[in-house]
């Protein structure tokens, strides 16, 4: 759960942010009688500079600005409206030029080189708007009312020719083409096309209810979304290797196996997707809530415990699906007992429901499933927070070990960054770990922390035996310090470090994942930023020159990927008409790069 809380002014403010990858600003503002009380923000970003790092040369301009608004307005003591609202954009201008990438092992280097034409312009525009209404009706009884409207505009629009080479490198030191291509495994060209388009407006209407009764705190609410999609997926891919047309592997005609042999069937584009969908969704869902604190002994316990009720109907032109319902209770309760270390044991499980959203209805042929089930899944999570001093500073351990049996999974594989689901419930899984997360101050007067986290999640798909599911990311660790010179305590200084094994890979279209359970390479990186605070409200010191009209200011430097590494995200599947053999080539991460970020506070 996502609980965003936005503060209210107390007088008039501005902040402002600038840096080579963008820039935001945002103006509290406050009425005379109180009553009316804002806060408005824009930002914009620009990340050429990130991607220029890339071993792809492209003419690439990803940018994303948005504006957001807060508007509060208390009626009186007892009543509140609030208004928010938001209008983001989101453009990638892609247009590919080059790539080189090198990979395989030591004893076999590979290079993959690739000339490309043509551009990518995607689109993504959202608009948001809600107002909420809180109505005090007595000291222990409150009422919420919320209704909210999203529309969301996508596009896709996509013609891109790659001509690529695929050769193993000469790796003797000795030899005078040492480093170049000793020998081309496969050479072919590849057009992917794309009209995509994607229409949704989301209505939401909801309830809330909060209640105060004799130690306990209840609560309730109730609410209708209707869900409008109108979705075109127009989308085909032709390979040509070698110098003839590679059919797609479901296609029935006779063997291609040229240059060998004349080829007289027909030929196919090696994936194409057509449909035009228009659907709606109808939701209703409501939940309850029990909560109470109480003394077991010295000890103090508390309990909560809770129902959350869902059901939906996909209808549209060409498919109406059934009814569907969901039940899904839980319940966790807590103990803190009256030890000389002050710690929080937490008990949780629970039956959880996922119900599926649009994209999730949709197949990998982008037909609409109407029928596609909730998936779901049985929790059981326990956990410790352990408070102590160190250094006679505060810190803080928090612990969980977790287990999840999923039924009636949706799989999905990921396609470069898109999920596409498979629109079924024929799989079944589960998911294992342990989170660790100590925080508190290293250093006086500063907040750092240090994760470890364990995960296996593995899935069953048609009893055919289990396999790594997509998000299955053994370890992870992560740092963040924070420090300051203790001599000029307005120059800070902060280190991100992270370290994540690999993720599955993925597998090429029309493949069986099955067959492809390798890895992406372990992830590392590391960030450090540097910043002198020119002014700041807490040291009580006032400037005299022009710096005086600040409340806050500093600039500072970044280094993102500071030792270089070399980090995959996804593969690129390139296939070898003469072996047969489909090769995974990452997709690689931006390398360093440096930023310098302005920011000030009015």
């Amino acid at each position: 759960v996502l609980d965003i809380r936005y503060r209210k002014p107390s007088e008039f403010g501005a902040t402002f942010e600038a840096s080579f990858l963008g820039g935001s600003f945002s103006v509290d503002a406050v009425s005379k009688n109180k009553k009316w009380t804002a806060i408005t923000g824009v930002r914009y970003r620009n990340n050429s500079l990130l991607v220029k790092s890339q071993d792809t040369e492209t003419n690439y301009t990803p940018s994303f600005a948005d504006i957001q608004t807060n508007i509060n307005y208390e009626a009186s003591a007892k009543w509140q409206w609030s208004f928010l609202g938001n209008i983001s954009q989101n453009k990638y201008q892609y247009q590919p030029l080059t790539r080189q990438t090198n990979f395989g092992t030591i004893d076999q280097p590979m290079v993959l080189s690739v000339f490309y034409e043509g551009q990518e312009k995607d689109k993504y525009d959202t608009y948001f708007g809600a107002v909420k209404t809180t109505f005090a009706a007595s000291p222990t009884f409150t009422l919420k009312f919320i209704g909210s409207v999203f529309h969301t505009l996508e596009q896709e629009h996509f013609d891109i020719s790659a001509q690529y080479r695929l050769g193993e490198l000469d790796s003797n030191i000795g030899s005078e083409t040492y480093g170049d291509v000793a020998f081309t495994r496969g050479i072919g060209s590849q057009l992917n096309h794309a009209r995509n388009d994607l229409d949704a407006l989301i209505v939401n209407a909801e309830v809330k209810g909060f209640h105060d009764w004799r130690k306990n705190e209840i609560e309730w609410g109730v609410k209708y979304t209707r869900e409008s999609i109108r979705d075109r997926v127009v989308e085909w891919e032709v390979i040509d290797s070698a110098g003839f047309s590679i059919n797609p592997p479901i296609f029935n005609s006779p063997k291609n196996d040229q240059p060998y042999s004349s080829y007289q069937g027909p030929l196919a584009p090696y994936r194409n997707i057509r449909a035009i969908n228009f659907n709606t969704i109808n939701r209703f869902s409501g939940y309850g809530q029990w909560s109470r604190k109480e003394s077991l002994g010295t000890a103090e316990i508390s309990y909560n415990a809770g129902v959350r009720l869902h059901s939906w109907e996909v209808s549209g032109a060409n498919s109406i699906g059934e009814a569907q319902f969901t039940f899904s209770p839980r319940a966790q309760i807590s103990l803190k007992p009256d030890w000389d270390k002050e710690m929080v044991f937490r008990l949780s499980g629970g039956l959880y429901h996922q119900p599926p959203f649009y994209r999730e209805l949709r197949d990998a042929d982008g037909l609409v499933k109407p029928n596609v089930k909730a998936q779901q899944s049985v929790h059981l999570v326990l956990s410790n927070d352990y408070s102590f001093k160190m250094w006679k500073r505060p810190f803080k351990l928090v612990s969980e070990v977790y287990y999840k049996s999923l039924t009636d999974v949706n799989t999905y594989t990921i396609d470069n960054v898109r999920i596409r689901y498979a629109a079924s419930n024929f799989a079944k899984g589960y998911a294992q770990g342990l989170d660790l997360r100590l925080n508190g101050e290293f250093v006086p007067g500063t907040e750092s922390w240090i994760s470890f986290g364990y995960l296996k999640t593995e899935e069953n798909s048609n009893n055919r035996g289990y396999i790594a599911r997509p998000t299955d990311q053994r370890l992870k660790f992560a740092l963040l310090f924070q420090d300051y010179m203790p001599n000029i305590p307005s120059v800070k200084l902060y280190l991100n470090l992270v370290y994540n094994t690999g993720l599955p890979g993925g597998a090429p279209s029309y493949a069986d994942p099955y067959l492809y359970q390798g890895r992406l390479n372990d992830y590392r990186r590391v960030d450090v930023g540097f910043s002198k605070v020119l002014i700041d409200s807490n040291s009580g010191k006032q400037s005299t020159n022009w710096l005086g009209n600040f409340k806050e200011l500093s600039l500072g430097l970044e280094i993102f990927n500071l030792f270089n590494n070399q980090n995959a995200i996804t593969n690129t599947w390139v296939r070898d008409a003469y072996s047969k053999n489909e090769y995974a080539i990452p997709n690689y991460m931006t390398t360093r790069v440096f930023n310098v970020k302005l920011s000030a506070r009015l």
